[in-house]
């Protein structure tokens, strides 16, 4: 089974290209019995336009791990507690231009920022336009109680110091992580792309070890130590690295077509 990370890993820089070697790539090793997963922070809807972008199915392991859609079958939904919501949302009123809240198929958002509209052109998803706040209010908006929390930074050293602090206010009941330099992702308790792999090697009977995975950043951490095999791209975090069983080239240079010519197609 191969799983993939989308940001600085499938897609090209622009967040809109998947390289053509790469897509032939996949499409091989979807030939020769590999099942492909996408494992992203991304919410479920955003997802949906890969299988026609790769014209392949694949397994949508959405929010970091925290929902995994198999087909039509949800094998694994995780929420973030009420009570992590509130005290995040104290916190984090006044200190970061944006955040953003999550459910499967939508999402509310409280700023009119760069994120907001390149979500905007690529998906042609407005999401909810609101105050965060009240999370009984944003449950309603959304018609489900959301699953994660993605706060938007200004710069690399302002979210490094809010991240510390939401790790000391919440590090105990939930999952505090980041997906790039100036983001940082509230998640359910236990949710790791990692454990996902972990969730679907059991209901799949998939052994670890016939795993591989491609990330670049430090919530890709845990997938790529739990594949058999880890693959970190060029462009990629030094904990992603550091994860790694092999760098590869780049997102932009195709690097998941050059790691499977050597372990997959050359093997």
């Amino acid at each position: 089974m191969l799983f993939s990370d989308i940001d600085g890993t499938l897609l090209h820089d622009d967040h809109l290209t998947i390289g053509k070697d790469t897509i032939h790539a996949l499409s091989r090793a979807s030939a020769m019995g590999v099942r492909i997963a996408i494992a992203s922070g991304r919410y479920l809807k955003s997802l949906d336009i890969f299988e026609e972008k790769l014209g392949l199915p694949i397994m949508k392991v959405a929010l970091n791990g925290a929902l995994i859609v198999d087909g039509g079958n949800i094998i694994h939904d995780a929420r973030i507690s009420r009570d992590v919501y509130r005290k995040a949302m104290e916190f984090i009123k006044g200190k970061a231009p944006s955040v953003i809240a999550f459910a499967h198929q939508n999402y509310a958002i409280d700023a009119d920022d760069d994120w907001f509209s390149l979500q905007t052109n690529i998906l042609e998803d407005e999401g909810i336009r609101m105050d965060l706040r009240d999370g009984d209010a944003v449950e309603n908006a959304l018609g489900e109680w959301p699953t994660k929390i993605l706060i938007k930074d200004s710069s690399p050293e302002h979210t490094a110091e809010n991240k510390e602090s939401l790790m000391r206010l919440i590090g105990d009941e939930a999952v505090v992580i980041s997906s790039g330099s100036k983001n940082i992702e509230i998640l359910p308790a236990g949710t790791d792309k990692g454990n996902a792999l972990r969730i679907i090697s059991e209901k799949l009977s998939i052994p670890l070890s016939s795993m591989i995975a491609f990330g670049d950043w430090d919530n890709d951490e845990g997938m790529l130590r739990a594949a058999g095999i880890g693959v970190a791209m060029a462009n990629g975090s030094d904990k992603a690295k550091a994860a790694a069983s092999f760098i590869t080239l780049s997102n932009n240079d195709d690097g998941i077509a050059y790691a499977l010519d050597k372990f997959l197609f050359n093997a």
